[in-house]
């Protein structure tokens, strides 16, 4: 049998025992560290918000994207535009062209029968219009084809005579003047009646008309 060991009150109650002390030090956390449970939340935020920056880049390329297409598209929408207005103003141009060159010809073949029905007719109006102005002129000489002079210095005496023309008339035969044109010559001046001539310049205004239309922008503005 054990003696028994007597109690000398130096055990001080108010202080925990080493057992006490070393359970509560396991059970406190460890320094720097948190809480499992705000580890969780944190870590389910911090997923939340990169799903959530995530889902707004997408959504912000998906814009991007849709802006690149859209503008892509209206530069192509412009660039067609641009052709089709082109090939509008071509084939405007074209008919335009046609339409002329048609009423060109009909009217020169128009021309060409009325000359050969009434030859005298344009000699007549130049003469006409001589006569008006030179009612004072010692003379007036006129040049016709060769064929022509006999009834054109009878056409043109009766219309001196109509004009009040006193002048001496004078009609000549000239093998470079085609029939149903004149050369009207006075002292200090004269009146050529040129078919041929008037018909160049008709073709030539048309032919300028249509370049200046087909003429690029930059040709256009170094002609200015």
């Amino acid at each position: 049998m054990s003696r028994p060991v007597p109690f000398l009150f130096d055990l001080d109650f108010g202080r925990p025992t080493q057992a006490a002390a070393a359970a509560a030090a396991a059970s406190a956390p460890a320094p720097g560290s948190v809480p499992l449970d705000e580890h969780e939340a944190a870590l389910a935020e911090a997923e939340a918000s990169g799903y959530r920056r995530g889902e707004a880049d997408g959504r912000r390329s998906a814009r991007e994207a849709e802006a690149a297409r859209l503008v892509s598209a209206v530069e192509a929408l412009g660039a067609r535009l641009s052709e089709v207005f082109t090939e509008a103003d071509a084939r405007a141009v074209a008919a335009e062209r046609e339409a002329v060159a048609l009423a060109l010809a009909f009217a020169q073949k128009f021309a060409a029968a009325a000359a050969r029905r009434f030859p005298l007719a344009e000699i007549r109006a130049a003469a006409e219009t001589c006569f008006a102005e030179l009612r004072s002129a010692p003379h007036l000489a006129v040049r016709v084809a060769p064929d022509f002079v006999e009834a054109v210095r009878a056409e043109l005496t009766a219309v001196a005579q109509e004009r009040g023309f006193a002048g001496r008339l004078v009609v000549l035969g000239d093998p470079d003047v085609a029939e149903g044109d004149a050369r009207l010559e006075w002292a200090d001046g004269g009146v050529v009646r040129d078919g041929a001539a008037v018909a160049r310049a008709v073709e030539q205004t048309i032919a300028l008309h249509f370049e200046a239309r087909t003429l690029p922008a930059d040709d256009e503005g170094a002609h200015r």
